[in-house]
């Protein structure tokens, strides 16, 4: 199954290498929205890569259909990549909560080893046990937001940064975080990323309070 996945990666890899600008503008615009307010625009450009990608796989599929069948190649293209657009969404927005849920999780187990080692009992007091409660609470409530942006920057810096190697020709094969270390820089354009959509949240958040307040004093 994962050399199946693999064979699929690197054979939509070749497309987009062998497609030249055709991909590398499209890819590069969607990324930097994605840099840009990725929070926002998670499901639609997760949705858009999947119909993409399910519009050009699935046409091997076609004469599993039968030697009749009722649809067109064309068709049945199309509602395939419906479907795998849809389930692409979905299955992002699930990781997205779970990679959220993981990170409270070993931050709570990580404070809990490192109260015992100075005999802080964490589980046991009560009145501990409920500030451990609520820390874990407000932590899940920030990075539900905070995870989308920190994955909207790290796909976009890579997605940007995978439209450029396939502009000038540079080896793709280098973003791979193993034969180059290329692949890191996008942690700092993740960083970055979050920074700009933070700004962003609170600038709009500071618009619809003055808004408020000054319908609450309009008489």
């Amino acid at each position: 199954m994962s050399n199946e996945a693999s064979e699929i990666g690197t054979g939509v890899l070749d497309q987009v290498v062998a497609g030249g600008l055709l991909y590398a503008v499209p890819i590069f615009i969607i990324s930097l929205l994605l840099f840009i307010e990725g929070s926002k625009r998670i499901p639609m450009t997760v949705g858009i890569v999947g119909f993409v990608v399910g519009f050009g796989l699935v046409g091997e599929f076609y004469g599993l259909v039968g030697e009749n069948p009722p649809v067109s190649e064309a068709q049945f293209r199309f509602i395939a990549a419906a479907v795998v657009g849809v389930i692409s969404v979905s299955v992002a927005q699930a990781s997205m909560r779970f990679l959220a849920a993981a990170l409270v999780f070993l931050i709570i187990t990580n404070l809990i080893k490192t109260g015992t080692q100075f005999d802080v009992d964490f589980e046991g007091d009560a009145f501990l046990s409920g500030v451990l409660t609520l820390i874990a609470f407000f932590l899940s409530m920030s990075f539900r937001r905070l995870v989308p942006a920190l994955m909207a920057g790290l796909v976009g810096t890579l997605g940007m940064m995978l439209a450029v190697y396939v502009a000038v020709g540079w080896p793709v094969e280098r973003l791979d975080g193993v034969s180059a270390p290329d692949a890191y820089l996008a942690l700092v354009g993740m960083a970055v990323s979050a920074f700009i959509q933070w700004r962003a949240i609170k600038e709009k958040e500071n618009e619809e309070a003055g808004h408020h307040k000054e319908f609450n004093y309009d008489f």
